[in-house]
């Protein structure tokens, strides 16, 4: 083992291997390494090529000979070690005949252009953002350089707002050119660029219109040429990336000062083919990996096909509270491209809990300081803020209500809410309304959908804001809540955790909102597990049972109509509050 564990000085994890001779198809017989590591058998052995050829001339052998075989997420059964390595010893013959064959040879370096080329960068990129969505065609793109960070994007304005979403609106913003170029197929190694005269003729293969849009780039004598390539793989589109630095210290006066491009000529008046010619020379390029930070990688990885629709999309969502705040953050992580929180109240520390705002926003209004956050997290997404009610935004910002794609109503107020509810009917209902709340505790939770044609929301409420439905019965005298020494501050103490559920609930109505709005209105109801209600001595009410029967294991979701009762808000009689 002290032979082979040297054979592989990088590989410090190796702790036992055995060494095989297998005789291939060409007639050559070669070695394999089957090799252990120290968390053995519950990771599985490696194998690796002893006779392999130089690097980078076979896909998925590595620079020592490993084989990359099992994918990241690969499953084997650490109780039957042998069988596990006699398979993987089997998966390398094959692999090692078919790259002998030679077929997958060009095709897996291609498709899997991303892997070959880490493996020949001379930057991680750990620092190099994207913003671009990696398609055709070629174009002139923009590079922000902040401190230890360069995030490229289509153009200043958007990145600008991306930088001032990120790190807030005093970080000054410059952008300079960059140049995008895409690729009909991936490179294969022989095609890295080595020097700068290589990235130049590689921009030549590409076509004229990627050669021009480098040296527009460079004609602006940069100090670095940032050029992001584009192509599909496995998988998908991915980014690859080049910097040339600016050849501005001659080699043969390396004490000498810089001299720009332009030596010998005025500023911006030296012939381009001079200019090109110098900074497109023998000097090394730096090959770096690209980290994508697009929202169509963000929210999905460039798979979810939902993502393109959800970016267009409006929401506004009317208190930021337990569960309003919640949504929020949930809509933003699915990729709602415009989300507008509104909300009059301050966060206390009782609220900190169960909310997603803790200490360090104590004192603020609780839509800012939620908006805040979450452009920060969320820089590709506008998020904006109105610390007002619903009256007062009904009355002075009734257009963006009109125009929203939907609106989460989580206020708690059923003055409030059923002002919205006339309001809504009065516009006509072009677009949906949901309401979302919980009953005590978050034994159960309601979210309630109204649809453009027909039911409001007091089609089954009453006109004090008792629904007709509810799931939880409490026992008499109390339970329900408790009351702080206080003159009539009520609360109920559950957390965040039961509360998820319901939070989870009404976000995925949202999304159901969003993807399809509803012609029809509906309610959907969560109810708590058996367990949990029990805990509190309370039970199902009866009209529940009726309706749906008693629980069983587990927690559950109902779906159920919400039709129109002709009540005194959508009824013929009703009185328009048409804001």
């Amino acid at each position: 083992m002290a032979t082979i564990g040297a054979d592989y000085p990088t590989r410090d994890w190796i702790a036992a291997g055995w060494r095989i001779k297998v005789a291939f198809s060409d007639g050559v017989t070669r070695r394999i390494d089957l090799l252990a590591g120290r968390h053995f058998p519950t990771t599985p052995v490696r194998t690796a090529l002893v006779d392999h050829p130089e690097t980078m001339t076979w896909p998925h052998v590595e620079s020592d000979g490993i084989l990359c075989l099992l994918p990241n997420m690969a499953e084997w059964d650490p109780d039957d070690p042998s069988t596990v390595a006699m398979g993987l010893l089997h998966r390398s013959i094959i692999l090692i005949e078919e790259l002998l064959e030679g077929g997958i040879v060009e095709r897996d370096f291609r498709e899997e252009f991303v892997t070959y080329w880490g493996y020949r960068v001379h930057s991680q990129g750990q620092s190099l953002f994207s913003l671009l969505a990696p398609t055709p065609s070629s174009r002139r793109v923009r590079v922000w350089r902040g401190k230890g960070l360069e995030v490229v994007g289509e153009d200043h304005e958007f990145l600008a707002a991306w930088v001032h979403h990120r790190f807030g609106d005093k970080t000054p913003v410059k952008t300079e050119a960059a140049a995008y170029l895409w690729l009909d197929t991936p490179p294969l190694p022989a095609d890295y660029p080595e020097t700068a005269v290589d990235l130049y003729r590689m921009a030549e293969r590409v076509g004229d219109d990627a050669r021009t849009i480098l040296e527009e780039v460079a004609s602006n004598e940069p100090d670095e040429v940032l050029v992001l390539f584009g192509a599909i793989g496995r998988g998908g589109a991915a980014l690859i990336g080049v910097k040339v630095p600016n050849p501005k210290r001659r080699k043969s006066r390396p004490r000498a000062p810089d001299e720009p491009l332009s030596v010998g000529f005025r500023p911006h008046h030296t012939p381009q083919s001079l200019l090109l010619g110098r900074y497109f020379g023998a000097l090394p390029v730096i090959r770096t990996q690209v980290q994508r930070a697009d929202a169509d990688w963000i929210h999905g990885r460039g798979q979810d096909s939902r993502t393109l629709r959800l970016l267009g999309e409006t929401v506004v969502i009317i208190g930021c509270g337990s569960v309003g705040a919640p949504v929020a953050c949930a809509l933003a992580q699915a990729g709602v491209g415009r989300i507008v929180l509104v909300d009059p109240e301050i966060l206390g520390w009782p609220n900190v809990g169960r909310h997603p705002l803790g200490a360090t926003d104590v004192g603020r209004n609780k839509a800012e300081a939620l908006a805040e956050r979450l452009r920060t997290d969320y820089p590709h997404l506008t998020i904006e803020h109105r610390p007002c009610g619903l009256h007062q935004l009904i009355a002075q910002d009734g257009d963006l209500l009109a125009a929203a794609d939907l609106i989460v109503a989580a206020t708690g107020n059923w003055v409030a809410e059923s002002a919205l509810n006339r309001w809504h009917v009065a516009q006509g209902r072009a677009r949906p309304i949901l309401y979302g709340w919980t009953e005590p505790h978050a034994c159960a939770g309601h979210a309630v959908a109204i649809g453009a044609e027909d039911g409001c929301l007091q089609c089954h409420i009453g006109r004090t804001g008792a629904p007709e439905l509810t799931v939880i019965e409490w026992p008499e005298g109390g339970g329900a809540t408790i009351e702080e020494p206080a003159c009539g501050a009520h609360y109920q103490p559950y957390g965040p955790v039961e509360l998820t559920y319901v939070t989870a609930m009404v976000t995925d109505a949202a999304m159901d909102c969003l993807l399809d709005p509803p012609k029809h209105s509906f309610s959907r109801v969560f109810v708590a597990s058996a367990r949990r209600i029990a805990a509190f001595d309370a039970q199902l009410t009866k009209t529940w049972r009726a309706a749906f029967g008693e629980l069983g294991e587990g927690i559950r979701t109902v779906d159920r109509p919400w039709p129109s009762a002709s009540c005194a808000a959508c009824g013929p009689g009703r009185l328009d509050e048409a804001a």
